[in-house]
């Protein structure tokens, strides 16, 4: 798929506010990153982007990065060592599906939205926001 196809298919407003609720009452960030890169490895990239966006330095380890090549038509879901110690492998593989479900039938803002909703709920649950929490500094980065 073109970038400019994806784009435009996507709700920006829409992924921006389901991030925003997602984050509200939870420590941790969510953030969608949009690579306009043609990528081989969307594991090894979204890893790269989430160093580079100095995610995997937040005081919980909590935070979740959703990275997209849409050039490439590929997608990976990373987050921090705490996130991933609280809700297990199995949680990571129900997101996947449920963010794959959603690509293939052409539903890429229900994808996202669904998505960060049960990310939202996983950071709620294991990560509650306390009075020194600043989530939502980034929410949606374009490269």
């Amino acid at each position: 798929m073109k970038v400019k196809h994806f784009l435009s298919a996507l709700e920006h407003d829409r992924v921006h506010q389901a991030i925003r609720a997602a984050e509200e009452g939870a420590s941790g960030d969510i953030v969608l990153f949009i690579s306009q890169r043609h990528v081989e490895d969307p594991l090894a990239a979204a890893n790269h982007e989430f160093r580079k966006l100095r995610l995997e330095t937040a005081t919980d380890k909590n935070s979740l990065l959703i990275f997209l090549a849409p050039k490439s038509q590929k997608f990976a879901v990373v987050g921090g060592a705490a996130l991933h110690e609280k809700v297990g492998q199995a949680w990571w593989d129900e997101l996947i599906a449920l963010l794959t479900r959603h690509f293939k039938e052409s539903r890429y803002t229900d994808g996202l939205v669904a998505t960060i909703e049960q990310a939202g709920r996983a950071l709620k649950t294991h990560f509650p926001a306390s009075a020194a929490d600043r989530t939502g500094q980034r929410d949606i980065v374009e490269e």
